[in-house]
C-alpha cells in the first residue's frame, strides 16, 4: 500500500518521505535499497495485480456446462489461423463451392454462450475479469482454462459454434445474403501463423509460386476475398489503411511458467498486413459488421463500436446503438468473434443466438432489451478493464525492451524523431525522449547514444551521437 496506494496522513507514509528526505534519495530508490521491492519485474507486475487483481489471480473450482440443446453437423471443413501460442480459439473458416460459380465463406465463431448464461457463475467470473489480460509470456485469462478447452475451435472434433455463411458472387465477389447458423462444426486444422508466414506467401496465394500447403485453394479465394473486402472499406474511409509499422513479438526463454523478470528475451518483428493476418482480419470485421446489422433488424441491442470520423480527436466509443465506424468503413461494428476472451463479444453472442433460434421474436427472448442498464453498466466496466490491461501490456512490453537493450549490451540505437524532442527506435518497439532534437523536422533519422536505463520508471537515458540524413 505504502507503493501503489499510500495513505499520505498515515505514519508509514510520513516515515518513508522523511527516510527520504534525510537519505536525499527518490522514494523508490530508498525502498528498492531496503529490499521492499523485490524486483523491476516484480514491481510492475503486483502493482497490476494490486489495482486489478485485489483477489488473486485463481479461479474457483467451476465445470464447463454442457450444451443441452442437439446442434446439427456442418457439411464442411474448417481451419483456423492463429499463432502458436494461443490456447483460446475463437474463430475458423471455411470455403465451399469454389469453381461452381457461387461460394459460400463460412466464419465459425466458438459458442460459449450456447452453455454459459447470464448470471450463472462462470457469467459472473467473466464479468468481473472482463477480458483474457495478454504480456510476454504469460497471459491471465477471461475463463479458466478448463472451461476454455471445453468450447475452444480444436483441430480433430467436431465444435459447437455460431456460423456465419455468407453467400458470394464467385466472380464479382458481391454479397447476394448471409446466414447464421447454430451447429457443430468439424475443424479440420489449427493453422500457426508463426510457422506459415513464409510458406504461405502472397505470391503462393496469387498463383505465381506454388502453393504446397493445406487448404491453398481455400486460402487463394479467401485471400482475394479480403483484399476485395479491404478496398471496399477503403472507398467509404475516404483514404487506404496503412500499416508502416510492424507488429512486435516477445518471446521469454524459459520453462512456461510465471516470469520472473530474469528470463533472456527475444524481439522479433512482423510485417502487419501479412497475408494470413488481412485473411483474418477482413473475415471478423465482415463477421462483426454483418451481426451487427442483423441485431439492428430484429430491433435487438447490442454493444457497438463506433467512431463519427477520422479528423483528430474522433475517437472509438462503445454504446448499444449500431452507428457507423469511420476509421474502419463499415455502417456498423459489434466486437462479436472473441467470447472466449472479451466479456463484450460474449455478451453481443447471447443476443445474435437469440436472434437464430427465435427470428422476428428475438427482442422478447434476447438476454438483453432496449435500453437495459445492465449493458450500459458492461459498457463502463470493459472500457475502464480494457484500458488498464493494455495499458499494462505497454508498459511490461517496454521493460522487457530495455531489459533486451541491457542483455544484448546495445550501446547505440537509430531511431526517426517524433515531436518534441521524443524519437521511435527504429527497430524496437520504443520511444524515448532525446535531448538536442527539439528543433530537428519530424521524420529526421538519429543515432541516440545510451546512457541509462531504469527499469523501475521504465525510462530511458540517452545522448544524441549523430544525426543521419
Amino acid at each position: 500500500r505504502i507503493l501503489f496506494k499510500p495513505d499520505k496522513n498515515g505514519p508509514e507514509y510520513k516515515a518513508v518521505v522523511e527516510a527520504a528526505k534525510r537519505a536525499q534519495r527518490a522514494p523508490l530508490d530508498l525502498l528498492t535499497a531496503a529490499g521492499a521491492i523485490e524486483s523491476p519485474y516484480q514491481f510492475h507486475w503486483r502493482r497490476f495485480l494490486f489495482d486489478q487483481f485485489p483477489k488473486g489471480t485463481g479461479f474457483p473450482a467451476l465445470a464447463a456446462p454442457a450444451i443441452k440443446e442437439v446442434l446439427p453437423t456442418a457439411g464442411v471443413q474448417a481451419f483456423s489461423i492463429d499463432d502458436s501460442a494461443t490456447t483460446e480459439i475463437d474463430d475458423a473458416l471455411s470455403v465451399q463451392g469454389l469453381g461452381s460459380g457461387t461460394v459460400i465463406f463460412g466464419v465459425h465463431i466458438a459458442a460459449p454462450g450456447l452453455a454459459i448464461t447470464p448470471d450463472s457463475a462462470l457469467d459472473k467470473l467473466a464479468r468481473e475479469r472482463l477480458s483474457t489480460v495478454y504480456m510476454p509470456g504469460w497471459k491471465l485469462t477471461m475463463l479458466p482454462d478448463e472451461v476454455v478447452q471445453a468450447y475452444t475451435l480444436m483441430e480433430g472434433r467436431a465444435c459447437p459454434a455460431v456460423s456465419l455463411y455468407v453467400t458470394l458472387d464467385e466472380a464479382t465477389l458481391e454479397v447476394r445474403g448471409s446466414e447464421t447458423r447454430l451447429e457443430q462444426v468439424p475443424i479440420a486444422a489449427n493453422l500457426r501463423h508463426d510457422k506459415l508466414d513464409a510458406v504461405i506467401t502472397e505470391a503462393s496465394l496469387n498463383g505465381d509460386a506454388t502453393a504446397d500447403y493445406a487448404f491453398a485453394p481455400e486460402l487463394a479465394f479467401a485471400f482475394r476475398l479480403a483484399r476485395v473486402l479491404k478496398a471496399r472499406r477503403e472507398v467509404v474511409r475516404g483514404k487506404p489503411e496503412t500499416f508502416n509499422r510492424p507488429d512486435y513479438n516477445f518471446r521469454l526463454l524459459g520453462d512456461g511458467s510465471e516470469p520472473t523478470g530474469v528470463e533472456a528475451v527475444q524481439i522479433s518483428t512482423r510485417q502487419r498486413g501479412a497475408p494470413l493476418d488481412l485473411i483474418v482480419s477482413e473475415a471478423m470485421i465482415l463477421a462483426n459488421s454483418t451481426w451487427g446489422g442483423w441485431l439492428a433488424e430484429h430491433g435487438v441491442p447490442g454493444i457497438y463500436r463506433s467512431q463519427a470520423g477520422l479528423a483528430p480527436g474522433m475517437k472509438v466509443r462503445m454504446g448499444t446503438k449500431p452507428a457507423p465506424h469511420a476509421g474502419m468503413g463499415v455502417p456498423q461494428y459489434a466486437w462479436s468473434t472473441s467470447p472466449l476472451r472479451r466479456y463484450v463479444d460474449l455478451v453481443n453472442q447471447w443476443q445474435i443466438v437469440a436472434c437464430a433460434r427465435h427470428g422476428r421474436t428475438a427482442a422478447l427472448a434476447a438476454p438483453f432489451k432496449p435500453k437495459d442498464a445492465a449493458l450500459f453498466s458492461v459498457i463502463s466496466g470493459f472500457d475502464a478493464a480494457y484500458t488498464a490491461y493494455n495499458g499494462f501490456q505497454q508498459a511490461i512490453e517496454r521493460f522487457w525492451t530495455l531489459r533486451w537493450l541491457q542483455q544484448n549490451e546495445v550501446a547505440e540505437l537509430e531511431a526517426g524523431v517524433m515531436k518534441d524532442g521524443l524519437v521511435r527506435a527504429e527497430t524496437l518497439p520504443l520511444v524515448f525522449r532525446l535531448p538536442g532534437t527539439e528543433s530537428l523536422p519530424r521524420g529526421s533519422r538519429v543515432r541516440a547514444r545510451i546512457t541509462g536505463i531504469d527499469l523501475l520508471t521504465l525510462e530511458l537515458f540517452a545522448s544524441l551521437a549523430a544525426r543521419l540524413d
